[in-house]
């Protein structure tokens, strides 16, 4: 992004912002204009002038804005046409009107506009002027940390705390999708369950915080080895399920080899780890979602117990 600075273009990158804020004063009167600038900048804020509507029209193509300062009436546009744009550009956007003719029409106009605040000039007092954008600018923060803390929120939700892997509630979400796509478009779909052996004796022997260790290590070899399109979940306990869409039963079989390989070269403090897999591809003959998971079950314990797959299963 440019944007025109002591009448050279510079480039601006709309994601950057200052950390004090950066507000558009946009107003046609240049004297009037020129005190709002000395208050803002007083107030540790980067400001952008614009003289008409425009002007501030191109000021806000160039770079992002956490404030607006508009005249209701500027030439070219009016304030509000101004603050409709900057809401199209980026909805937190706070913006106050100005105007030296108000009225009770056009201020219930700029508040359904969503204007942060309507004031009327020439000003009661400047520090009026500056509560007014203090406010503005807190609201504007206010509302990017509750965005924030509420994707914090729904990550936590479906993340297990102690490997960061998925956890069973976005693993039931996300299969029943790709079940859904196999069985409507006859793509091929794939589960492995694993579970780390001798996870009771490793709690029992070095302690849990080495056991969640373990659980990590075990996470990380997954994450290693699954491709972009996979899911790694941890089930539950010590097991874990890895959802590969557009994978077979023999492709599955190669990402457990690979992934079970690291698995062992984690060993770490003495604890050799180890880990067994079931491996199922889905198949019409399942009813439901549960039969595909309980297939990928019986396949694991039939590793665990060192059985041989039925006869053309390759441990499905």
């Amino acid at each position: 992004m440019t944007v025109l600075a002591n009448r050279e273009w510079i480039v601006v990158e709309r994601d950057a912002r200052p950390p004090g804020g950066r507000i558009l004063i946009a107003d046609d009167d240049s004297d009037f204009r020129s005190v709002l600038v000395r208050r803002a900048r007083r107030m540790g804020l980067e400001v952008v002038e614009a003289g008409d509507g425009p002007e501030a029209h191109a000021a806000l193509e160039s770079q992002p804005f956490d404030a607006l300062v508009c005249d209701l009436y500027m030439p070219g546009a009016t304030g509000l046409e101004v603050v409709e744009r900057a809401r199209q550009l980026d909805a937190n956007v706070q913006a106050i009107i100005l105007t030296a003719s108000a009225s009770v029409e056009t201020a219930v106009e700029a508040l359904r506009a969503g204007v942060y605040d309507y004031m009327t000039k020439p000003f009661e007092s400047m520090a009026a002027f500056e509560l007014a954008l203090t406010r503005a600018l807190e609201h504007r923060r206010l509302i990017e940390e509750n965005a924030r803390l509420f994707a914090e929120v729904q990550r936590l939700a479906v993340t297990d705390p102690v490997t960061g892997l998925f956890n069973r509630h976005k693993l039931n979400e996300f299969l029943d999708l790709e079940v859904e796509r196999a069985r409507r478009y006859g793509r091929p779909l794939s589960l492995i369950m694993l579970d780390l052996d001798d996870m009771k004796k490793i709690n029992d022997t070095f302690g849990h915080p080495v056991g969640d260790e373990a659980l990590r290590r075990v996470a990380q070899a997954m994450r290693s080895r699954v491709r972009r399109v996979d899911l790694p979940t941890r089930y539950g306990g010590d097991e874990f399920m890895i959802v590969l869409p557009e994978a077979t039963a023999a492709e599955a079989q190669a990402i457990w080899n690979r992934i079970e390989s690291d698995i062992q070269d984690a060993s770490f403090d003495g604890v050799r780890l180890s880990a067994s897999a079931g491996v199922t591809e889905w198949r019409p003959a399942f009813s439901t979602v549960e039969e595909f998971v309980r297939a990928v079950d019986q396949s694991l314990y039939r590793d665990k117990r060192g059985e041989t797959p039925p006869a053309g299963a390759s441990r499905l």
